[in-house]
């Protein structure tokens, strides 16, 4: 299908590379416990994001942290709103600092080691 819009000439399209996700999975199951790792499948990231990797010709891979309060998280499933949580770029998001700040620069590391010969 073909996008409705034209892209911005600095944006690239998202290609979703099912080998590169994989390998950053893996790592993750090797780090974290099964009860904190929930795939997605494909799913839209940003419209910056396919630049990353087009532009300098790397893989790229996109994964969430899961940075909403716990409480909040489990009322708006319960009252079926589970849409209306604030993501990135509202201005009403805010995950919880602690412990979002650390999982996701330790999931950056995992990920990264996945790649290397560590």
């Amino acid at each position: 299908m073909q996008p409705t819009r034209p892209l911005a000439p600095w944006r690239a399209p998202c290609a979703y590379f099912g080998q590169r996700s994989q390998r950053a999975v893996e790592a993750f199951r090797g780090y974290f416990s099964a009860d904190r790792i929930h795939e997605t499948g494909p799913a839209s990231a940003s419209e910056d994001f396919g630049s990353f990797g087009s532009e300098w010709h790397m893989p790229a891979v996109f994964w969430f942290v899961g940075g909403t309060d716990p409480d909040v998280h489990a009322g708006a499933k319960s009252a079926n709103r589970f849409n209306e949580i604030p993501t990135n770029r509202n201005a009403r998001f805010l995950p919880v600092l602690h412990p979002t700040l650390r999982t996701g620069v330790v999931a950056l590391v995992v990920a990264a080691c996945g790649w290397l010969a560590v």
